[in-house]
């Protein structure tokens, strides 16, 4: 019996770490790590052409990388630019454990709407 109390204080204490390291980004409470729930995003060169005032996957077409669901990604800005999903905004990101930034649509981003509150728009977004 004790070793079975124990095992449930342990999975309660993980799930509440785990709670609330999840809501704070799902609010959508500015700049910070956000999670992404999808496999294979893009992460484009902000620094070409137009993609840094009008971000799309053609004025953005340079990709620096890819991040999946299980990444974390620190939010600094977010900037309207082609709808991807129904959503017209994307952001600046550096992925966790990445020395480089560059854009990504937050359509990918977890949060429970478009635009991300607390977040800068486009005038936060200097590169």
């Amino acid at each position: 019996m004790r070793k079975w109390t124990a095992a449930l204080a342990a999975a309660g204490a993980l799930a509440l770490v785990f709670t609330t390291s999840q809501s704070a980004s799902a609010a959508g409470h500015g700049r910070g790590w956000y999670g992404v729930w999808a496999d294979g995003v893009n992460i484009r060169d902000m620094t070409e052409g137009n993609c840094a005032t009008s971000p799309s996957t053609a004025n953005c077409p340079s990709i620096v990388g890819q991040i999946n669901s299980w990444d974390e990604v620190f939010v600094y800005c977010q900037i309207p630019g082609q709808s991807v999903g129904g959503n017209p905004y994307w952001v600046m990101v550096s992925p966790r454990g990445w020395d480089k930034y560059g854009i990504m649509s937050s359509y990918y981003i977890e949060n429970s709407s478009n635009w991300i509150d607390g977040v800068p728009g486009s005038n936060g977004c200097a590169i």
